[in-house]
């Protein structure tokens, strides 16, 4: 966290330090920072910013899995559909359908609605059928 935020040299500089991406001073001292967020409640947690563009601070970071991270980087597509905002993947977890599905349909002009929640068609089978005349 530190030294993406710092060291020029460190491979995510330019994601995070090039940026404008900050620790807070407070957390110079890991004794504070650990006052603050706790312990790491285990193996798959790591350090989270809640809003990706802003600072490492008490009131923008906290623990999450690689889930949760997966899902509040800059390069997902998030969806609305009834009024619920998610990620392309979080909403091809809910409905079964792959995220690379959900981006082809909306592509192809698909509503958001329908890109999510038409489950994927058996191998072999088509969606559309063009009548045919002899």
């Amino acid at each position: 966290m530190k030294a993406r935020c710092s060291n020029p040299r460190n491979p995510g500089y330019r994601y995070y330090g090039q940026r404008g991406i900050r620790v807070c001073k407070r957390w110079s001292s890991f004794k504070i920072f650990l006052k603050d967020m706790g312990e790491k409640p285990g193996p798959g947690y790591s350090i989270e910013r809640i809003d990706n563009a802003g600072n490492y601070e008490p009131q923008n970071c906290k623990w999450a899995n690689r889930v949760e991270q997966a899902n509040n980087t800059r390069g997902n597509r998030r969806l609305t559909v009834d009024g619920e905002t998610l990620t392309t993947a979080e909403w091809g977890r809910r409905f079964g359908v792959s995220a690379a599905r959900i981006y082809r349909r909306l592509s192809n002009g698909w509503a958001p609605a329908e890109a999510v929640k038409t489950p994927p068609l058996k191998k072999g089978k088509r969606r559309c059928h063009k009548a045919t005349t002899l």
